[in-house]
């Protein structure tokens, strides 16, 4: 379908405006907000008309001058912002161009209306239905399809080697689910439905079951389906995050399969390394991160709350919950009451958050002063001691009725105490209203992980405990910046050095020459 720019508004203007319709329109718009080449066309008399001279224009240009020495024709376009130059016939059009740049940075630039006409339709991404599952409350859980019943051309029939002692692929995929996810609600949910969307998306393109007769050029088939609907999506400004909705998926089928393997029920894997889980990981880039008057707008809200004591165990629950996942950086399901979790503990130092996480993994997280002010304000609003004694199993965040708060209660809680941010805020900060009104409790957790990483400068391995990060990899993501910080950190880090300082050189090493 076709970009159309003027859908989107820039929410950094004051107020935010559209952009040009027109795609040169939108791509000279955009270079001079972001201080940038978009979608730049390079030809040697442009280059000479521009610098005035080739040897200026190789000194301003170095890769473009050199490019052109071999091409006519050279281009330069933003790329996830970077700028690449490459020939024209290699350069992407810059519609695609465009595009991509609005899908990162949609905080910023945010889709104001849809793009098909009036009156009609959004149409659906290509093979959407093929690959949806049916959203409807399941009849059967997805252990018990009819599409996984039997056993199938992997299926290891020698039960020397077979240590699952199974022999059909349903008993299999129950076996997977109840030892890899049963656990945690949120994993049993998120691999039933990535199992029941495989299954729907091989009814609907004749393959026949079950799992285990499956060849790895039909989940070949399969990811390029997810794939081509998540471009699908994301062309339509979707919210979904279509790579990540698509590594989730991968991530499954390879959990599953290697668990099936592994105690040899299959005889072969023909799932290994579908998708790259390392370079996924790899490419991780936070795009939720609030900006600085949304992160002002929350801390000016628990100021507020905190200095007022006459909330109620309601006003001072939100209050507490908010605090928490702002100043701990807790995921919301670790901060959710489950199985005695999340546990405080308090010696000389402080309060100690214990957490049960991804992966049925504890970690101890140190609760700051900050938080422990709104935790014990709403222990005193609770009837409770504002400090725990030794022994207490009183849930961290508590229901109307006493209980434990659960992940959606959490969720609800937090979600309206964002929009109540939100609503405060002045007419005037629109980007910022409409961020903090859209964002989801997680924000908060990005905000913490910038807040150590970028603004703290706590070394990786260190802030990965803190978040619980089962690979470094993945906190490496928000030490990326843009150009603007990594320009201000070289001009910062080089200076020419007088003759003075110049140290002098050691006559008495020997030089090896040649």
């Amino acid at each position: 379908m076709l970009l159309h720019p003027a859908n989107y508004l820039d929410l950094a203007t004051d107020p935010p405006r559209p952009l040009p319709d027109d795609i040169p329109g939108a791509v000279a718009y955009l270079s001079t907000v972001l201080s940038q080449p978009v979608f730049e066309t390079w030809t040697p008399a442009r280059l000479l008309q521009s610098y005035g001279s080739m040897p200026a224009a190789k000194a301003a240009q170095p890769e473009v001058f050199s490019l052109l020495l071999q091409a006519a024709c050279a281009v330069q376009y933003w790329d996830l912002g970077q700028i690449r130059t490459v020939a024209a016939n290699q350069a992407p059009d810059a519609e695609a161009v465009v595009s991509k740049l609005l899908r990162t940075l949609r905080v910023r630039f945010r889709l104001a209306q849809p793009s098909p006409a009036p009156g009609q339709p959004a149409a659906k991404p290509p093979g959407a239905a093929a690959i949806r599952p049916d959203l409807r409350p399941a009849t059967l859980p997805v252990a018990d399809e009819p599409w996984l019943r039997g056993r199938g051309l992997f299926f290891n029939s020698d039960p020397s080697t077979n240590v699952l002692g199974l022999s059909d692929d349903q008993a299999a995929v129950r076996r997977f689910l109840q030892e890899r996810a049963s656990s945690s609600p949120h994993t049993m949910r998120a691999y039933m439905f990535e199992l029941r969307r495989l299954i729907r998306w091989c009814e609907a393109n004749g393959v026949r079951g079950p799992l285990s007769s499956l060849t790895r050029a039909v989940l070949l088939d399969y990811r390029d389906a997810l794939r081509r609907r998540g471009a699908a999506q994301a062309e339509q400004g979707s919210e979904e995050r279509s790579e990540a909705g698509q590594q989730r998926g991968l991530a499954v089928l390879r959990s599953l399969y290697g668990f099936l393997s592994s105690t040899g029920y299959l005889t072969s894997n023909p799932c290994a390394r579908l998708g790259d889980g390392v370079a996924a990981r790899a490419r991780f880039h936070p795009e939720r991160i609030l900006p600085d008057r949304a992160v002002q707008a929350i801390d000016h809200w628990l100021r507020q709350r905190l200095h007022d004591t006459g909330q109620g165990p309601d006003g001072m629950r939100c209050a507490a919950a908010v605090a928490t996942l702002r100043f701990t950086g807790i995921r919301l399901d670790e901060l959710a009451s489950r199985n005695g979790y999340p546990r405080v503990s308090i010696d000389a130092a402080g309060w100690t958050l214990t957490v049960m996480g991804k992966g049925r993994k504890r970690r101890s997280v140190p609760v700051p002063d900050i938080c422990t002010r709104f935790l014990k304000q709403y222990r005193i609003a609770c009837g409770l001691p504002a400090t725990p004694p030794p022994g207490e199993v009183e849930p961290l965040i508590r229901g109307k009725r006493g209980a434990g708060l659960g992940p959606s209660g959490l969720y609800r809680v937090v979600k309206a105490a964002l929009r109540e941010m939100a609503c405060s805020m002045p007419e005037s900060e629109v980007a910022a209203r409409l961020v903090l009104a859209s964002a989801s409790p997680h924000w908060l957790r990005h905000l913490m992980a910038k807040t150590l990483v970028i603004d703290r400068k706590v070394p990786l391995p260190m802030a990965a405990a803190l978040l619980g990060h089962g690979s470094v990899v993945t906190t490496a993501g928000y030490a990326q910046s843009d150009l603007s910080e990594l320009r201000e950190i070289m001009e910062g880090s080089f200076t020419l050095q007088s003759v003075a300082d110049t140290p002098q050189p050691d006559h008495s090493v020997t030089q090896v020459q040649g």
